[in-house]
């Protein structure tokens, strides 16, 4: 009598192979993006990371969505603003450079570091308002 391993084991090398070639098939994440914050993670880890840590996506995101995107954060973060009664607050040289470089690229002329950190912690505040007023009566 003959064992039917090298058909079982045929069957598992194919198996194998069709899962690693679905999840490299998969993967979403161009490997010769640019990155906005120069992470130093290559696109061949970001493709390992997003295939093993993250389900596929079941929708596309049309271009018209992602432009209506940019427009609200634009319209809520970006938007030039004189700031009166300012004050000095420290951040580290990474996240200013970080900021920076969001606020010039994104941002219109006027914009700057300052008004787009004060849009950020306006927004922080306002979601987290309810909670912040909860966890002072602990």
């Amino acid at each position: 009598m003959k064992s039917d391993n090298s058909i079982n084991s045929t069957n598992a090398v194919n198996a194998t192979n069709s899962v690693n070639s679905d999840n490299i098939a998969n993967s979403t994440t161009p490997t010769n993006a640019d990155n906005l914050f120069d992470n130093e993670q290559t696109a061949t880890e970001a493709t390992v990371v997003n295939a093993t840590t993250e389900p596929p996506k079941q929708q596309r995101i049309g271009k018209q969505q992602r432009k209506s995107d940019f427009a609200d954060f634009k319209a809520t973060f970006l938007a030039p603003s004189k700031l009166m009664k300012r004050h000095p607050v420290n951040i580290e040289d990474s996240v200013w450079e970080k900021l920076e470089r969001i606020a010039r690229i994104l941002g219109d002329r006027d914009t700057t570091v300052g008004s787009y950190i004060n849009a950020i912690l306006v927004e922080h505040l306002t979601m987290y308002a309810d909670d912040a007023e909860i966890w002072r009566k602990l």
